[in-house]
């Protein structure tokens, strides 16, 4: 069952490269922390209604007042490409375009570039970590030429990027950027990386087909602990700056304050907004929360 398991979560993976993608749209809230345990959302936006058939997925924050994410068509031959959406205008840019698939954008930490992950068209499906100028004055590079495989991933200081590595098993790495070195830590790992506001990252680690928890790598002794099983059989969460983190199951959003709570706490129920199937999320500074919905 086990081999099963990784067998489906790599080609899920991969099935930007072969398969038609998810008809999956954006939708913005703004979230105000009331207590603890009480969250308000409020003024519900529909990101993506220029593309409500469409393929929207994999937003993150570049600014309070921008996001990125990846578009497409859900057709077996889809071209997707990093979008911009200015959220005061209403203005939709192509960030990039070319004959290359680009996934996952996500700023570095020097604010004035982004990386993402980029299946090149060459034949090979090859998917490389690269990056690109926030004012697009140039067609980017790659950041680690030689790695390959890279699924997702999340910067943790300005030359450390840890990688979520495409594999059976899916395995977590880290990179350093100037000297190109990779070092794999552990495998069996979720899709979702997170920098805590320490400084360390946060990762999904799947010990068993129903035993996923979440844990906390420190970056300096390169030992991980365990923060706290995820909500069942969910994939995906975001960190809060006061160390809460959110995950999502269904229409329903949950939280974990790290020590503090005991258990998930359910926050919100996003089933009047017709969203019924959440997954990945972004949070921005100013306490916007972009959250993406699988039709």
């Amino acid at each position: 069952m086990r081999k099963t398991l990784i067998l489906i979560t790599w080609i899920f993976c991969w099935q930007i490269a072969s398969a038609q993608l998810p008809n999956t749209n954006i939708y913005l809230f703004q979230m105000e922390q009331q207590g603890d345990s009480s969250f308000l959302f409020k003024d519900p936006q529909f990101l993506t209604n220029f593309n409500s058939k469409g393929y929207n997925n994999q937003p993150s924050f570049i600014s309070n007042d921008e996001i990125y994410f990846s578009m497409g068509s859900t057709s077996e031959s889809s071209q997707t490409d990093i979008v911009s959406l200015n959220l005061r205008s209403q203005i939709k840019t192509n960030v990039t375009q070319s004959e290359d698939r680009e996934y996952s954008p996500t700023p570095l930490l020097e604010p004035y570039y982004f990386s993402c992950v980029r299946q090149e068209a060459d034949g090979k499906n090859t998917q490389r970590l690269w990056f690109f100028p926030v004012d697009r004055s140039s067609q980017g590079k790659p950041l680690l030429p030689l790695q390959t495989n890279v699924g997702y991933h999340c910067w943790l200081k300005d030359e450390m990027v840890a990688l979520f590595i495409v594999g059976e098993p899916h395995k977590l790495a880290l990179a350093n950027t100037l000297d190109k070195s990779v070092v794999t830590l552990t495998s069996n790992i979720g899709r979702c990386l997170q920098r805590l506001p320490n400084g360390n990252l946060a990762f999904i680690h799947k010990t068993t087909e129903t035993n996923w928890t979440i844990k906390e790598l420190d970056v300096t002794t390169m030992r991980s602990k365990t923060i706290v099983s995820t909500v069942p059989q969910s994939e995906d969460f975001v960190v809060l700056p006061n160390n809460t983190l959110l995950m999502a199951r269904g229409s329903k959003l949950f939280k974990y304050k790290m020590g503090w709570d005991t258990q998930w706490l359910e926050v919100a129920d996003f089933e009047k907004h017709n969203l019924k199937n959440i997954s990945r999320m972004a949070i921005s500074q100013n306490g916007k929360i972009a959250l993406v919905n699988t039709k």
